[in-house]
């Protein structure tokens, strides 16, 4: 059995450390403060020891205890760690007023930490050959000098920021090819799920800013074109797919096509004037059942996967230059980014998009709603809308989310 010696200097020990951990992070944050992370003794840190402050020390019910607590702040103070003020009204080095630091590099190796300012100059020059292709990792550092979190990231997790960086290397070699998820996480990482796992890193990579509204993991994979299993594109239209070594007509209600094997498609330009793309499936089905003579309806599968784009980008060339272009999606930031990518592909092509069923101030109203759009959300579509000249959708962008599927199905006009 344990001796009431040998618990008093467990206590006490153990509550040394505590108050000397606590002054190394206010060590920490000061760094943080100042002109250069590494002056760690211009300003003077302390530690009251007081109700306020560090109220454990005052409750300290034992001689004994408080005995071995005060010896091992001296401990650290022999060590040249920090400073000891006494309470000279109780005694002799009877009662600890407040610690001072004196040093925080001889604070972290009197505690066998690593401080964060050591932590994050190691990681800066981990990620400085990255910095200039993904300046969003001074925003990493930023906010682990802080010693804060960032998308999921603790001070130091550098591992989960090089190895999205590795992923969106791989990706961007392969030139739009869909990519098994899973199999190239195994071959990278030797661990199937890595990706799955450092996504939310992976997300603020491709989006250039870690303060952007984070976006959906399945839609981040599709946009990278990261898939469990290869992406299906539906189609309903008039028009000739050729697919492989032949012509396949996309009869009603529609066709379903590996979009990685599309090579060409022909449509009569009297029956192909207008091409519709949806995001959600619901909504796909509802209006490929309706589907006017003259009108094409692509599902996109949620964030068109590079695949998806090339495909996409077979049928915009078959259309005539007169035939409209619209897309209809979810009334929320995914939706208008995923209308984006799409704009972007038109853009591509000479062409223009426009938006068909996001004009939120044309939702009937009880129509079911999502969510409350936060600030950083709208303030987001609203950046899309204007890069986009989709003004209408802009000025009629209230403060729900809508999801596609609770509105009425219905076609551009």
């Amino acid at each position: 059995m344990v001796d009431d010696d040998d618990k008093s200097a467990g206590r006490g020990a153990a509550l040394a450390r505590k108050a000397l951990e606590r002054l190394l992070a206010r060590a920490e944050n000061a760094a943080a403060k100042g002109p250069s992370h590494t002056d760690r003794t211009a300003r003077s840190v302390t530690l009251p020891l007081s109700e306020k402050s560090f109220p454990e020390y005052l409750r300290l019910q034992r001689h004994a205890d408080k005995a071995v607590c005060n010896a091992s702040l001296q401990l650290a103070e022999r060590d040249g760690a920090i400073s000891v003020e006494w309470d000279h009204r109780a005694g002799e080095r009877a009662h600890v007023q407040r610690i001072v630091l004196n040093d925080g590099a001889r604070l972290a190796r009197h505690l066998g930490i690593e401080p964060r300012w050591d932590v994050v100059a190691l990681a800066e020059r981990q990620f400085e050959p990255h910095t200039a292709m993904h300046p969003v990792l001074a925003q990493v550092i930023e906010a682990w000098r802080k010693g804060n979190l960032l998308r999921g990231t603790r001070p130091g997790d550098v591992a989960s920021w090089l190895d999205a960086i590795h992923v969106i290397q791989y990706c961007a070699s392969k030139c739009g090819d869909d990519i098994a998820i899973r199999r190239l996480s195994a071959s990278l990482f030797r661990d199937s799920k890595r990706i799955e796992a450092i996504w939310p890193a992976l997300d603020a990579l491709v989006q250039g800013d870690a303060a952007m509204v984070q976006s959906e993991m399945e839609d981040l994979f599709s946009e990278l074109g990261l898939v469990k299993f290869p992406p299906t594109l539906l189609v309903a239209g008039s028009v000739a797919v050729s697919y492989g070594d032949e012509p396949i007509m996309a009869s009603r209600p529609y066709v379903g096509f590996a979009p990685s094997v599309i090579r060409s498609v022909s449509v009569d330009p009297g029956s192909s004037r207008r091409l519709l793309t949806v995001e959600n499936l619901t909504t796909f089905h509802e209006l490929a059942g309706q589907r006017p003579d003259d009108a094409i309806v692509i599902y996109t599968g949620g964030m068109p996967s590079p695949s998806w784009k090339r495909a996409y980008a077979v049928f915009l060339k078959a259309l005539a230059p007169t035939a409209a272009l619209h897309h209809w999606g979810d009334i929320d930031v995914g939706g208008f980014r995923i209308a984006s990518h799409i704009a972007k592909c038109c853009e591509q092509e000479g062409r223009s998009l426009r938006l068909h069923g996001m004009r939120a101030n044309a939702v009937l109203p009880g129509t079911v709603t999502r969510r409350e759009l936060v600030p950083s959300a709208r303030r987001e579509i609203l950046r899309i809308c204007e890069r986009w000249e989709w003004s209408e959708e802009a000025a009629a962008l209230g403060a729900l989310a809508v999801e596609q599927e609770a509105m009425e199905p219905c076609w551009p006009e």
